[in-house]
């Protein structure tokens, strides 16, 4: 059967919806499957395909690429990512609450057209569910990968105490979520046969972004020597972790490179991220900014639709400056 790209869930700019599903709603916290597996340093390797996964989906693609500051600001927009993610994961306090509703709200005003002419509304329960989506999936495959699998009682615990809750903290209507883990795979899969897409965003991710390391505001003579033990260390590990932890039904669709010699190269770095596990004590291994969120401390907020607007009409002016550079030879 043909993958049927323009199945592409949008509808309308209706009300996310469900305000009894977030009253019901709550964080995985701090001893949870989820938490432990996603604020472990020895996994932070495997993360960066569950944001490439979350951009598979057409809607999230184009508004990622939209407004652009993934690539403007990419080291900004990694630390808010990441304090987010353990803001709505913790449950001390009224941090995943707080997160969950400022997450609303700047994601109320996210809508547009996707290529095809649809329309796309970032509130949309089907494109929402895109984050806990991939958490879920994301941590069962990481468990797998570096040698750590959960057992069938953990994954539905994941699944009814830790995912659930978390769908419904962010707004997610209890019709929108699968009764199961088998019902979940079954719809998650469709997804990614039927629906995701190999988009700009998606390229960038698993190419040009994970090519260079940051660029340092300061200290800018040491740039070249990060720039050395980056290529000869980092990158790398970066290359086959970001192809090798996306979900093995997008890899195949899309014909990402994926090579035997790729495998063996994934599996040694899985194992040496598990032998890391073992050798260091949790504490150590702890993700800064949840240890940050555990103190009190709130970190960066997240970034706000007027810097996002702002984002969007400097990109319309920079291409209307290079239609117009493009047009002046031809006039001559």
């Amino acid at each position: 059967m043909p993958y049927q790209t323009n199945r592409i869930f949008h509808q309308g700019d209706g009300d996310m919806g469900n305000n009894n599903s977030a009253a019901r709603g709550k964080a995985p916290g701090v001893n949870s499957i989820m938490w432990d597996t996603l604020t472990d340093l020895a996994n932070l390797p495997l993360l960066p395909p569950i944001a490439i996964m979350q951009s598979g989906l057409p809607a999230v693609g184009t508004a990622v690429n939209r407004y652009g500051v993934y690539k403007s600001d990419p080291q900004g927009r990694g630390r808010r990512t990441n304090w987010s993610m353990i803001r709505f994961l913790y449950d001390g306090g009224d941090f995943a609450r707080n997160e969950a509703r400022d997450l609303r709200a700047l994601h109320a005003n996210i809508k547009g057209t996707l290529d095809d002419g649809s329309k796309y509304f970032a509130l949309h329960p089907k494109t929402f569910r895109i984050v806990p989506d991939t958490f879920l999936d994301g941590v069962i495959r990481i468990r797998e990968d570096v040698g750590r699998p959960l057992t069938s009682a953990q994954k539905a615990k994941l699944y009814h105490e830790e995912y659930v809750p978390l769908c419904e903290l962010l707004g997610i209507p209890a019709k929108d979520i699968e009764p199961d883990l088998k019902s979940f795979y079954e719809y998650y899969e469709d997804l990614i046969l039927n629906t995701m897409t190999y988009n700009d965003t998606v390229k960038y991710l698993t190419t040009r972004s994970i090519e260079l390391p940051a660029r340092f505001k300061y200290f800018k003579s040491a740039q070249p020597y990060a720039d050395a033990a980056y290529k000869r260390w980092a990158y790398p590990a970066m290359k086959v972790s970001v192809i090798g932890a996306l979900h093995p039904l997008y890899r195949e669709r899309f014909d990402l490179p994926w090579s035997d010699h790729d495998k063996a190269r994934y599996k040694k770095l899985c194992g040496r991220l598990n032998r890391y596990a073992k050798l260091v004590p949790r504490p150590l291994r702890y993700n800064p900014a949840a240890l940050g969120v555990m103190l009190g401390m709130h970190g960066p907020n997240l970034v706000t639709m007027e810097e996002l607007e702002r984002i969007e009409v400097k990109k319309a002016e920079y291409e209307a400056n290079k239609k117009l550079r493009a047009e002046q030879p031809a006039a001559r």
